[in-house]
């Protein structure tokens, strides 16, 4: 029976470790100085090498002959019993299947007592030891206490958070990271090489997306394709084993959502229903690849994905980037956050993905701007961005409500907009002249939303940041919710023509006198009240009421 490739070219050396460079260089200048720890704690994904280093670190300790004082010689007894799996002072335990506190003292406890049979030490390699209960835990922590001289104690883990904080503080701990994809490419075309074989860059390019950062995912791969037969394999050839690239259909699906395309979005779904995909798994991925353009949208650095994808799939990125922005990512990502939860009823599978693809694709008409003449009164509002192109904003014709304007004369905030230039609002005095419009604005896409906003009062503007203060927590807590932050940004930004930052805070010296009169009858989209309203107005502000 033949080896796995990934036991095969397991490396020998240090030197032989695809990246992990932070850690492997530590590790060789401990060894060089022999000023060794006696746990370490290593803790990453799988397959980025954990227990490939700690087999190097208890062979390197033990061996007769260092080659540059810290690489292993691989020739001496005792690397060539490390090597073979026969030395009886390098003990690897899988805590999976060793769970308790009785393995723990006879595999463990008892054994470190020994000194070793010929090494200089005794080695414990605990794999996945996050699988270990409470009270094996609490055994282990009395030998890390006290540790005999002749131990040491190498943990690995994939869910370092699983670990206690007392096993933890008295380990050094090292974090593994994921492979970058241009050196798995690198070392799987080592390892075709030593295998005498040829393979077109494609496939080792798709076998390490395939991989996800992982080498022993990404051997394990390129050994099914070998098995094809043959001294070449071309990228037909490879089809029959690679699954099929999930990038694609990602970018296929976020141009719909950013074009709206609904019909083009629901025949997406149905036919990954037809080809057997895992709809639940393939929105899990679907929002990993948002979250990766999410983080280079913030940084615009290339390096971010670099990572995960090849230049081809970078330069695709960065071109369909150019057509979202940061608040469209996130509300995408949130909605499919949001449904998510619903895969795991028994409906119809497909369902969570198509309501959330249909709201996506509805969501421009949510923050569309609404034709609305009210903003077309005060002139310098011809200065904002030409973003707004749906406000008759210089066209006097269609705008027969600007004959009522005599009758907004008396009102304060009329004329104080004229006077202020857009785009130069200035402190917080500037920025309240701006106030009543812009809640006219909200009132008019989400009136739930203004209703909470016309509880505040605005604390400060400073730097383009508007802090605004609220008596109660409620209103504070809906306001500052990520879609109405959004929703009033935009406002913002159509009104004064520049993105704000906003903040919200609890007052506890805010009354409701201190709150500004967020009264939007006063504006001009109130048609002028009748006689018998403004009577009784005037009556129930003395107490009274109109009889007869």
């Amino acid at each position: 029976m033949s080896v796995a490739l990934y036991r095969k070219y397991r490396p020998k050396n240090f030197s032989d470790v695809t990246n992990q460079n932070h850690i492997k260089i530590t590790l060789q200048h401990e060894i060089e100085s022999n000023r060794l720890g006696h746990a370490y704690l290593f803790c990453g994904p799988r397959g980025t090498g954990k227990t490939t280093l700690a087999r190097l670190l208890s062979k390197a300790v033990n061996c007769l002959d260092l080659k540059n004082a810290y690489e292993p010689c691989n020739e001496c007894d005792s690397c060539k019993e490390i090597l073979e799996n026969r030395s009886l002072d390098i003990i690897e335990i899988d805590a999976a299947s060793h769970t308790g506190v009785d393995n723990v003292r006879e595999n463990i406890i008892n054994n470190a007592r020994f000194t070793p049979a010929k090494s200089k030490y005794k080695v414990f390699i605990i794999d996945e030891v996050h699988m270990l209960s409470i009270s094996a835990f609490n055994a282990l922590l009395k030998v890390l206490e006290e540790p005999p001289q002749h131990v040491i104690f190498i943990l690995a883990t994939t869910e370092a958070h699983k670990v206690p904080a007392t096993i933890i503080s008295r380990c050094q701990r090292f974090d593994f990271k994921k492979i970058f994809a241009k050196d798995m490419v690198t070392r799987l075309q080592w390892i075709v090489a030593q295998e005498g074989m040829e393979v077109e860059n494609t496939v080792l390019d798709q076998i390490a997306k395939h991989s996800g950062g992982c080498v022993r995912d990404a051997e394990s791969l390129l050994e099914q394709i070998l098995s094809l037969g043959g001294k070449k394999i071309t990228a037909e050839q490879a089809t029959l084993i690679l699954p099929r690239s999930n990038h694609n259909l990602f970018f296929e699906l976020f141009s719909f959502i950013l074009n709206k395309q609904k019909s083009e979005s629901l025949s997406f779904v149905n036919k990954l229903m037809e080809d057997g995909v895992d709809l639940s798994q393939f929105t899990d991925n679907f929002i990993e690849f948002l979250r990766q353009l999410l983080i280079y949208k913030v940084t615009n650095n290339p390096h971010d994905l670099a990572r995960d994808f090849d230049d081809n799939l970078v330069t695709r990125c960065i071109e369909i980037l150019a057509k979202a922005d940061e608040a469209q990512i996130i509300n995408i990502i949130s909605k499919l956050l949001s449904n998510k939860d619903l895969f795991k009823q028994n409906y119809l599978v497909q369902l969570p993905l198509e309501v959330s693809l249909i709201e996506l694709c509805s969501l421009e008409r949510q923050f569309s701007v609404p034709q609305r003449p009210v903003e077309a009164a005060p002139q310098p509002v011809v200065t904002v961005p030409p973003i707004i192109v749906k406000e008759p904003v210089v066209a006097p014709a269609p705008q027969p409500e600007v004959v009522e304007a005599p009758v907004v004369e008396p009102a304060p905030a009329v004329p104080v907009v004229a006077e202020v230039v857009v785009r130069d609002v200035g402190d917080l005095a500037g920025f309240l002249n701006y106030w009543q419009t812009l809640l006219s604005e909200i009132k008019g896409q989400n009136y739930s939303l203004f209703m909470s906003l016309h509880m505040s009062k605005p604390l400060s503007f400073v730097d383009n940041k508007l802090v605004l203060g609220f008596l109660f927590e409620i209103q504070r807590g809906r306001v500052d919710d990520l879609r109405a932050k959004n929703i009033i940004k935009e406002a913002l930004f159509r009104l004064l023509g520049k993105k704000i930052d906003i903040e919200t805070i609890i007052d506890q010296n805010l009354t409701l006198a201190d709150l500004p009169k967020n009264n939007l009858e006063t504006q001009v989209i109130t048609p002028p009240k009748t006689a018998e309203e403004s009577i009784t107005d005037v009556a129930s502000e003395f107490g009274g009421q109109v009889v007869g």
